[in-house]
């Protein structure tokens, strides 16, 4: 899926744009679309007033995703074919495009909330408010956790960002899996900095059982190993931390043909010689 990737490239998601001609449209929706949340963080939802709508199945429903992982931008029709075919297209590539755009748009609503969806001389695009989709509050809140210096605040900020994911993103849409690598990894690095923000405030016992079953989850991640190493280290576990090195030492090498990295071999030194920097 050659187009897939192309837009897997350019998956950030933009602050939102002054609309163009279509702005009177935007404005004449009234409240009706103000009341919508669009989330892509487990299944593709529409929400009105907290209350799901019914969403076009397969090529409908990843037309969507594909508009809201690039929401405020314009996404062209060739693009929107790469991932919405994954064999031969249609003969009549536009044509094809613009009937599931037409078929998305009467189902969010076409006097209202299907006005959203903006047509383009080159494709389509998709006005959402930052409040609106659930990955750019996401990462605002991302955003918002690195520019405070309290940790209290930065753990705040840190759980609100990751209690917006229910499930893997895009769930139920097969068409962009090539999409899910770089969204999960934002997910498991601002996981990473909770688990730092919480062991800065002396939170080492209660993070073991998270750190724990992290590692678990992604056996290969040395960034989780490291975190739990550390937690075991400060709670007076030495030798279960070195345990820890050892098992992850051994998966790397039996899985991947690896050492470990820098800053895991580092670590292990250190809580060999019980180093005071480790605190």
């Amino acid at each position: 899926m050659a187009g897939t990737g192309r837009l897997t490239a350019a998956f950030g998601v933009a602050d939102p744009i002054v609309a163009g001609s279509g702005s009177t449209a935007v404005s004449s929706a009234g409240s009706r679309a103000a009341d919508v949340e669009f989330r892509i963080l487990g299944s593709v939802q529409v929400l009105y007033r907290d209350r799901p709508l019914p969403l076009p199945a397969g090529r409908g429903r990843a037309l969507l995703a594909v508009l809201l992982l690039r929401a405020n931008q314009v996404v062209t029709v060739r693009e929107l074919a790469d991932c919405l075919w994954e064999g031969p297209r249609p003969v009549h590539q536009r044509a094809a495009v613009q009937t599931h755009v037409g078929r998305l748009r009467r189902a969010l609503g076409e006097e209202s909330i299907g006005l959203l969806v903006h047509t383009t001389s080159t494709g389509y695009v998709i006005h959402v408010e930052p409040d609106q989709l659930d990955l750019i509050r996401f990462r605002r809140l991302t955003e918002d956790a690195g520019q405070v210096a309290d940790r209290a605040e930065q753990i705040v900020l840190l759980e609100r960002a990751l209690a917006l994911w229910r499930d893997e993103p895009l769930a139920d849409v097969r068409l962009l899996r090539d999409a899910f690598p770089q969204l999960v990894e934002e997910r498991l690095h601002a996981v990473e900095r909770l688990m730092d923000a919480r062991m800065r405030l002396g939170q080492h016992a209660q993070v073991v059982a998270q750190l724990t079953s992290l590692s678990r989850e992604h056996p290969l991640r040395e960034r989780f190993w490291a975190q739990l190493m550390l937690a075991l280290y400060r709670c007076d576990r030495q030798a279960d931390a070195l345990q820890a090195y050892q098992t992850i030492s051994r998966r790397l090498a039996d899985e991947l043909g690896l050492d470990p990295g820098n800053e895991l071999r580092e670590l292990h030194r250190s809580i060999l010689c019980r180093s005071v920097s480790l605190g």
